[in-house]
């Protein structure tokens, strides 16, 4: 290896496959300081600047501004190095445990829509189940038409960045029968709340342990109310009392298909034998 004094931008960009402009960048931001050939007025780089240079990429890839690499590079000592090593090393861990939400986030939902998918078999079936304490997220406590629920959603998220993840989850509603307009062919909401078989975001609201009646059904929203009188009859003939609303639990619907035919929605009544 020829031991040369000094190299030309080229030498430069070819040895860090980085674009001239650049290289001529951090020499106006004044951390590269060539020398200039007094023959051409070409730039002459010294192994200092190389050294650097690749002070600069390894500093980039850890997400540094070019500023910041040049106040680093001004204040250059062994407790500024292990302060900025730290601070990076806790934004990694950060990054890494957002990585691991949204992992499982999308893990959750993808089970959810397998579920979702798997139980068509039980379409139009009502069957009785014995379910577990379930934990969600309360969005709002308020009756919202269909087309203010993304905006409330959107309200909830802006005020708890770092508690939901809506990807991983379903979207549900409590259902108000005694206010529903009785010529309307959907019931009124008392709620809507946000639901995950598993465990991704911090709970603020609980659907208690116990007995459900369910059904599965596809297609438009307008079946709820349909199948809640359905369903009333069914308690009422195998000698089952509701206590408490219904709910409505959207495995899948528009955010996942645009398909009617392919959404699942499940109704669920609290219920308790004689």
């Amino acid at each position: 290896m020829n031991k040369k004094q000094y190299f030309k931008i080229g030498d430069l960009s070819r040895l860090y496959h980085i674009g001239v402009d650049s290289i001529r960048y951090y020499e106006k931001m004044g951390i590269l300081k060539p020398k200039r050939d007094p023959k051409n007025n070409y730039r002459l780089y010294t192994l200092e600047d190389i050294r650097k240079l690749a002070m600069i990429r390894e500093l980039l890839d850890l997400n540094l501004s070019v500023e910041q690499i040049k106040e680093f590079d001004d204040n250059r000592t062994v407790e500024n190095s292990l302060s900025l090593l730290e601070e990076k090393l806790q934004e990694t861990e950060d990054q890494i445990q957002h990585l691991l939400q949204t992992k499982n986030s999308i893990q959750a939902r993808i089970t959810s829509i397998q579920s979702a998918v798997k139980d068509r078999k039980f379409m139009g079936q009502i069957r009785l189940k014995d379910l577990p304490a379930r934990f969600c997220i309360m969005i709002s406590d308020k009756n919202l038409p269909d087309q203010y629920v993304d905006y409330a959603v959107a309200e909830y998220m802006r005020s708890h960045p770092d508690k939901i993840q809506t990807i991983g989850a379903c979207d549900c509603y409590t259902l108000d029968i005694k206010n529903s307009n009785p010529d309307s062919s959907q019931l009124r909401t008392k709620n809507v709340f946000f639901y995950s078989p598993e465990p991704i975001y911090d709970s603020n609201y609980t659907l208690p342990a116990g007995q459900y009646l369910s059904v599965i059904y596809p297609g438009n929203y307008d079946n709820t109310k349909k199948w809640v009188q359905k369903m009333l009859l069914y308690a009422g003939k195998h000698h089952l009392d509701v206590i408490s609303d219904p709910i409505e639990l959207c495995h899948i619907n528009e955010y996942e298909t645009s398909i009617q035919s392919e959404h699942v929605i499940e109704v669920q009544i609290p219920v308790k034998t004689h």
